[in-house]
């Protein structure tokens, strides 16, 4: 009998071969590397190796990109594409989740969704935070953290780009991975010897490369004909290639690039249910019986049909014995159970492998302690401490090309092999049960401590309240407790 659920999808109509099966090659993801930047850009043998080095970016690993940044967006690469149903008449239905995208927001917001703390080493001068926090405030420091962080679990990497504006502040702007890659030197440090940007603009790539002392334009060129053509040359005084990259891991790869099969085997099953949901509105009508005995035709049947009225009456055939007639409908088997218990063990199987707690096990509730959350999220803080090991690389990247070029142009200085790095999870704490636990210890925590960690009000407010009760004019109450909250003034 016919199934609804015989994994039709991703089947080749001509050929009857699958062709859902996402599959990412070495090169897709590979580190280009060189010995120098004046032997790639000059050399005869040089310029034919970068310019093999665009190609394969633009034919492989921006292929690669484009299919994570999809999966990001929800809209998911194998469900939407090829045949899915050998019958054109069936339902066809593409269900997308957006699993790609919840794994990246989640491990981001998890990782970095709470601002990083920069403090520096003992002995180091104290005013070097004050020219940190400039930068920071210049550059909205904190979502373009968030964005770099979100642009790593996706893409497995990110840029940002240094450079000084019209008015001589520090810049750093978030570059997109789909127009941009590095290469580094052929040394055990792997340095960056340059970066090249390929943004495409009216069909023609704007190239820009930078070394650790020039900004190079090119004359716009197609992606299928790369042409390493200068139009301008201009010196920075950054002494370093001015791009920093993030790295997501090791392998530079997404936080659910490696479940991208468990997602599409997913969104199969849903549509499958959908399939089947409608196509057994279109079930058969099965009619038993003699129909010339009963006197109907073919055309009488599909005309009652459509009047949704059934009428079959039974009679005596040429042998004199009595006919009989039956009608019913012929449904397609579907083993629901089994079918949800299938889903759910891929949805689980995204959460186990991707290392994102499902927030709907019934392990999550509210009675557990942020103790006993921690060790529910001990496969997401391996994660976040991965993650925070290659961030701070980049983090101290950054300011060492802002003391590059502060000492370049005798600016106030940064120490960046100085610098502290603290991140802060973005988790519930349970406080009034460590402030508890502390007062129970002998410890003793003050009004204005319990007061800002209570929900309905803070020091401010209650001490303004309290003074006002007591007689206090408006002018002392700002001189003790400075002024109030907007809702209390």
């Amino acid at each position: 009998m016919d199934k609804v659920n015989e994994f039709e999808h991703g089947i080749d109509t001509n050929t009857k071969t699958r062709s859902d099966s996402l599959y990412f090659g070495s090169i897709s993801n590979e580190q280009f590397r060189y010995a120098s930047s004046d032997e790639l850009l000059s050399t005869d043998n040089g310029k034919k190796v970068f310019r093999g080095m665009i190609e394969t970016f633009f034919n492989s690993q921006q292929k690669r990109l484009k299919v994570l940044s999809s999966y990001a967006k929800g809209d998911n690469y194998s469900i939407l594409s090829g045949h899915r149903r050998l019958d054109n008449e069936k339902a066809d239905y593409r269900v997308r989740h957006k699993w790609g995208g919840y794994i990246s927001s989640f491990a981001t917001n998890y990782v970095i969704g709470n601002p990083v703390s920069i403090g520096i080493l003992e002995g180091a001068e104290q005013e070097q935070l004050e020219t940190i926090r400039e930068i920071e405030w210049n550059n909205d420091i904190n979502a373009l953290n968030g964005d770099l962080a979100l642009d790593a679990s996706i893409y497995g990497r990110a840029f940002e780009y240094h450079f000084r504006d019209k008015d001589g502040a520090d810049r750093v702007v978030l570059i997109n991975p789909l127009e941009m890659f590095v290469v580094r030197d052929l040394t055990v440090e792997q340095n960056i010897i340059l970066a090249v940007h390929l943004p495409v603009f009216a069909d023609k790539v704007n190239m820009t490369v930078y070394t650790k002392d020039q900004t190079i334009t090119y004359k716009p060129y197609t992606t299928n004909a790369v042409r390493l053509i200068v139009d301008t040359t201009t010196k920075h005084e950054y002494r370093d290639v001015p791009v920093v990259e993030w790295w997501n891991n090791r392998y530079r790869t997404g936080d659910f690039e490696s479940e991208i099969s468990l997602i599409d085997a997913y969104d199969a099953g849903q549509s499958d249910t959908a399939n089947y949901m409608s196509d057994l509105n279109d079930a058969m009508l099965l009619i038993k019986g003699d129909l010339d005995a009963l006197g109907l035709s073919a055309s009488d049947i599909a005309k009652m049909k459509d009047a949704n009225t059934l009428l079959l009456q039974t009679g005596i055939s040429a042998n004199g014995q009595q006919t009989s007639a039956d009608a019913g409908y012929i449904y397609k088997q579907y083993d629901v159970q089994g079918t949800e218990a299938y889903k759910n063990r891929l949805a689980n199987d995204i959460h186990r492998f991707s290392r994102i707690p499902n927030l709907e096990d019934d392990r999550f509730n509210a009675t557990s302690s942020g103790i006993a959350l921690l060790y529910k999220m001990i496969g997401l803080e391996q994660v976040r401490k991965n993650k925070e090991t290659y961030f701070t690389k980049a983090l101290r990247r950054r300011y060492e090309l802002i003391s590059n070029i502060h000492k370049a142009i005798n600016k106030p200085s940064i120490e960046a092999s100085k610098l502290t790095f603290t991140f802060h999870p973005n988790i519930p704490q349970d406080v009034w049960n460590e402030i508890k636990a502390y007062i129970e210890a002998g410890g003793v925590v003050s009004q204005e401590t319990l007061m800002n960690n209570a929900s309905f009000t803070d020091y401010k407010t209650e001490q303004g309240r309290i003074l006002k009760e007591t007689g206090a004019s408006d002018n002392e109450i700002m001189q003790l407790v400075g002024g109030m909250n907007e809702q209390e003034s």
